[in-house]
């Protein structure tokens, strides 16, 4: 594992003539060969790399932790801002009532069987037998369900396609 402090001491390899020592020390060789033919790419790199060192050090120290099966912590977390805030985190328990009726629906048919009368969607929605009807038609027009009859009691039901 590369180490921060023995990056910034190569990068001082510049005042006696060696620039560049530290992009290959970090793993960036064609880069610090062109340091070194350059004085530091005129310079100008040279003293832009003494910000960069550190992400060239974790760069490479990730890129050895992944090659040789290391332990990788590298717990990162995104946040996209899509809005003048930012959202809540939401508990698991909570994404549960996010679902839409016909997730609610479809995992009810699933662990029953793949079969699910009128009245059971109404009970697993919550929702008018109306609207839980319309969503039943829909369904079956997209060709997610077939409606039918069941076999002994002839009541309607849905199954998955």
């Amino acid at each position: 594992m590369k180490q921060k402090r023995m990056a910034y001491l190569y990068w001082c390899a510049i005042f006696i003539g060696f620039a560049g020592i530290h992009r290959i020390y970090c793993g960036k060789y064609a880069s610090g060969i062109l340091w070194l033919f350059t004085f530091g790419f005129f310079g100008f790199g040279q003293f832009i790399d003494l910000i960069g060192i550190p992400g060239m050090v974790d760069e490479r120290n990730l890129k050895y932790a992944m090659l040789h099966g290391t332990n990788v912590s590298n717990n990162q977390t995104v946040v996209v801002n899509v809005a003048d805030y930012i959202a809540p985190t939401v508990a698991p328990a909570q994404l549960e009532s996010k679902k839409t009726d016909t997730q609610k629906i479809l995992e009810f048919a699933k662990s029953n069987g793949d079969i699910v009368t009128l009245s059971d969607c109404v009970i697993t929605t919550g929702k008018p037998a109306k609207d839980v009807k319309e969503l039943l038609g829909t369904l079956c027009s997209d060709g997610v369900m077939e409606v039918g009859n069941h076999p002994t009691s002839g009541i309607v039901i849905y199954r998955l396609s």
